[in-house]
């Protein structure tokens, strides 16, 4: 958060490119007055979201979902489960057999065939459900009723029950041209659970540890979950609710789509926005997450060349390219500790920047680090000052949060952001962040156990 002027490379420049570099990467701070507003609104979007009148709820973007998930694991659960994680271009079938609560996994991934993303939906279903058939052939599995099946769907849907919820879109690689069925999936299996991915992350997070209250998605994109309060929970009745805690899916993407975010938004966020496949949605994402910060980088390094600040002021076609630079390469840069250049100088050969006749300088080398360090920076102090709402409302002292997702897991400075921000706005909360890969198929198991245990304590 301190001034761009602060930073030892930046003060180390010459008086009018120091000025020159100033303007450009001040717009790269997240300051503590964009952090205190963030969080003020962000509040209040909560508050519109968790209203029972559905015209205060239209005053958010958040969609502060009920996910018909109360309770979770005793730590006495015995049998099979499976846990199907739909996604991207492939799917996960998880094996979960608990035997007095401990859990024994066995993971399967199936490529969904090419040709079936831009057709009926059920032709999808119908590769998936073959697919099990197999998995449990292949792994011998004996059951004398169909197994209990949780299922993440990771695509904008509106849950209406556990085992039921409504596609609102197809989004990633999916083009389909019919609605979501689920009746297609093998008679082997019972589907007992529908959730999303951040829901099944916190419910594997909390097997794993049992301070664990929230979960994070922070990858290509993000969302939250978090174990709320069921007497604090408002926006729809949750009287089939059989504990006094329930899973609330923050699905925080889109906060900011209404303009309540604009204050904080910098040139290169309101372009990225602009030539995106979503414009003015999905907005709390452009900051930061996977698909975006790669950009976020690349138009920052070419306002510098602009400027004749970088690079002597000459660009490459390939640096000109919108989406040219990713977040690999944004995370592969920010790795170098040790004084070397070698994944620098790797990723501007990459860009015809560096080689052949085409030479950089030490200070071009610091400066495309800097950019990448201050982008970085700025949307793990975002992610963080969101977080730390979320906690905030929990009362604790103690709180661990499971992330799931390539931003969290392969950059290197992202934790280290991230607990900078939260040391600091939540000083009396020992906060734990840790990585939780893939859990969300073993979580959608894991409700699915819940969702039996419950059935068999109420019926």
């Amino acid at each position: 958060m301190e001034s761009v002027d602060r930073r030892p490379f930046v003060q180390a420049l010459a008086g009018d490119k120091r000025k020159q570099v100033c303007n450009i990467l001040q717009d790269l701070i997240f300051t503590e007055e964009h952090m205190q507003k963030f969080m003020s609104t962000f509040e209040e979007q909560i508050n519109y979201a968790n209203n029972p009148n559905e015209s205060e709820q239209k005053k958010s973007d958040l969609w502060w979902g009920y996910t018909y998930v109360s309770g979770v694991l005793q730590g006495n659960e015995n049998g099979k489960y499976i846990g199907l994680d739909l996604g991207g271009t492939h799917f996960r079938i998880i094996l979960v057999e608990f035997v007095n609560g401990i859990a024994e996994t066995t993971t399967k991934y199936f490529n969904i065939h090419r040709q079936l993303l831009t057709g009926p939906c059920e032709k999808v279903f119908d590769q998936i459900a073959a697919s099990i058939q197999t998995f449990l052939h292949d792994e011998e599995v004996r059951n004398d009723k169909p197994i209990p099946l949780g299922f993440t769907f990771s695509f904008p849907s509106e849950q209406t029950s556990l085992k039921h919820c409504t596609i609102k879109t197809w989004t990633k690689s999916f083009q389909c041209t019919t609605g979501v069925g689920l009746d297609p999936l093998s008679p082997a299996v019972n589907v007992v659970a529908r959730i999303g991915d951040s829901t099944g992350t916190l419910m594997a997070s909390i097997y794993a540890d049992k301070q664990c209250t929230a979960s994070l998605i922070l990858g290509t994109g993000s969302n939250a979950c978090i174990v709320e309060d069921r007497a604090r929970y408002k926006r729809v009745s949750t009287e089939d609710a059989h504990s006094d805690k329930i899973l609330v899916d923050v699905e925080w993407g889109a906060l900011g789509d209404n303009g309540c975010l604009d204050f904080y938004k910098n040139e290169f966020e309101r372009e990225i926005n602009k030539f995106s496949n979503h414009p003015d949605s999905y907005t709390l994402e452009k900051s930061f997450s996977g698909m975006y910060i790669g950009e976020l980088v690349r138009l920052c390094l070419v306002k510098l060349i602009d400027n004749k600040a970088l690079f002597n002021g000459k660009s490459s076609k390939k640096l000109d390219t919108r989406w040219s630079l990713n977040a690999k390469s944004v995370a592969s840069i920010e790795s170098e500790t040790d004084g070397s250049n070698n994944n620098t100088l790797n990723v501007l050969k990459e860009f015809d920047l560096h080689g052949d006749d085409k030479s950089v300088t030490e200070e071009d080398i610091a400066l495309v680090k800097e950019v990448c360090y201050l982008v970085s920076q700025r949307g793990a102090y975002i992610v963080a000052s969101a977080l730390a709402v979320l906690l905030k409302r929990m009362e604790k002292k103690e709180i661990s949060v499971g992330i799931d997702g390539s931003l969290y897991e392969h950059h290197p400075n992202y934790h280290k952001h991230m607990m900078e921000v939260l040391n600091k706005l939540l000083p009396d909360v020992k906060v734990k962040l840790f990585l939780l890969k893939d859990g969300s198929g073993e979580g959608a198991a894991f409700v699915a156990a819940v969702a039996m245990n419950d059935l068999e304590k109420h019926h």
